[in-house]
């Protein structure tokens, strides 16, 4: 006997499963921050090595030059005859390339500015000089377009009234050759073993007139050694 079982009846059950969120990673700040500060010290370790010059000492880029320092640069520049490890000892957060740049800079600016002088300006650079002295910083700031030492050498080479312009005598000539050999073109140092000549008189005596006057004999200074 056959017996037809009826259509299945299908009856769906909603069953609930967990789902379990994954843990989100803490976030360790500590950890940043000592990143963040390692960054730090490496970019201020590399900013030092960049603004560091030769002298150790830490300068802004590109700071600009005080008149003191132009100033010194000019006298230790002539004192030691343009070696620069002497120079910049007496400027301190400069190195050789600085110095040699401003230097030549100076001279040029020098040559561009070169002009006579007026009498309206060598009337303020008396004026000035009565006030200030040799603060020839000073004095420059009451000449535009005159540098300290432009200001410096008109005074005692040309509108010092204590300037001799007396006659040259022979004596003046023997001390002037005695002491070029003694300790060759110092001219400032020979000046003062004279009566009131200036640096400038002396050096144009000793090319222009001195030289001439041994021109073909064998002096012991100007002979050439084999």
């Amino acid at each position: 006997m056959y017996y037809n079982q009826p259509n299945p009846v299908y009856v769906f059950v909603p069953c609930y499963i967990p789902y379990q969120i994954p843990p989100v990673p803490k976030f360790d700040s500590t950890k940043e921050e000592q990143h963040s500060d390692s960054e730090k010290e490496q970019t201020k370790t590399i900013e030092e090595e960049v603004h560091t010059n030769a002298s150790g000492i830490v300068r802004g880029k590109g700071q600009l030059w005080t008149d003191e320092e132009v100033n010194n640069l000019v006298q230790y520049y002539k004192k030691y005859h343009g070696n620069w490890k002497f120079v910049i000892k007496h400027l301190k957060g400069r190195n050789i390339s600085q110095c040699s740049q401003k230097y030549r800079k100076l001279m040029d600016q020098e040559k561009r500015t070169k002009k006579k002088w007026t009498v309206d300006e060598d009337k303020i650079l008396l004026e000035s000089y009565a006030e200030f002295g040799r603060q020839w910083i000073k004095i420059s700031q009451k000449l535009p377009g005159r540098t300290s030492k432009q200001v410096r050498d008109r005074y005692v080479n040309q509108i010092n009234p204590a300037i001799n312009h007396d006659h040259w005598t022979d004596e003046e000539d023997e001390i002037i050759l005695e002491e070029f050999k003694k300790g060759g073109a110092r001219w400032a140092i020979i000046s003062k073993k004279l009566n009131n000549r200036s640096e400038n008189q002396v050096k144009n005596r000793f090319y222009y007139t001195i030289l001439k006057k041994y021109k073909g004999e064998q002096h012991p200074y100007l002979k050439v050694q084999e």
